[in-house]
């Protein structure tokens, strides 16, 4: 008789639900920002890749770059420390707008395609002003909306490959 099987379950719906209660999902509002999240599978295979070069700390496309302090200047994700690395968008030539931004105390991951991407955008009202940023962005990186995506459904494992890379970084 063979030994037990585990299975590893995850359930994203459920992890999304508990990030919401926290607040940490959906916020957003004038700057048409917002933070979404996305399952690690579902992200373009540029971020997984650039995740695997946190994990083996480089070599970076963009040395100096990756791997600097990341601002959160305007105040898109939960408050503390971060670092930002380059995540190389097909058909572009220089460092693009797409990162991955990691939290140092948690190691959470985050993806965005429009590094600080912000659109001025003057008279009309609020609510046109709030289209109007949305609709620049989309002509900057159609596939992803304005703002950053919490990365979700990662295994255990990958997990704790990324928090003992940014530990060993900071």
């Amino acid at each position: 008789m063979p030994g037990p099987v585990t299975t590893t379950f995850r359930d994203v719906l459920e992890e999304q639900h508990g990030l919401r209660r926290q607040g940490m999902l959906g916020r957003g509002g004038g700057m048409g920002n917002a933070l979404f999240s996305i399952d690690y599978d579902c992200l373009p295979p540029e971020a997984r890749q650039t995740i695997a070069l946190i994990i083996a700390n480089g070599p970076f496309p963009y040395p100096g770059k990756d791997g600097s302090n990341f601002g959160n200047n305007f105040g898109d994700l939960p408050s503390g420390q971060y670092y930002e690395y380059t995540v190389p968008t097909p058909g572009v030539t220089n460092r693009g707008k797409r990162r991955i931004v990691a939290r140092r105390t948690t190691a959470q991951l985050f993806f965005t395609a429009c590094h600080y991407e912000r659109v001025a955008v003057q008279g009309g009202t609020k609510d046109q002003r709030t289209t109007a940023r949305e609709q620049a962005t989309l002509a900057e990186d159609a596939e992803w909306r304005n703002g950053f995506y919490i990365i979700t459904g990662m295994s255990l494992d990958l997990r704790n490959q990324i928090s003992a890379a940014i530990k060993a970084k900071g």
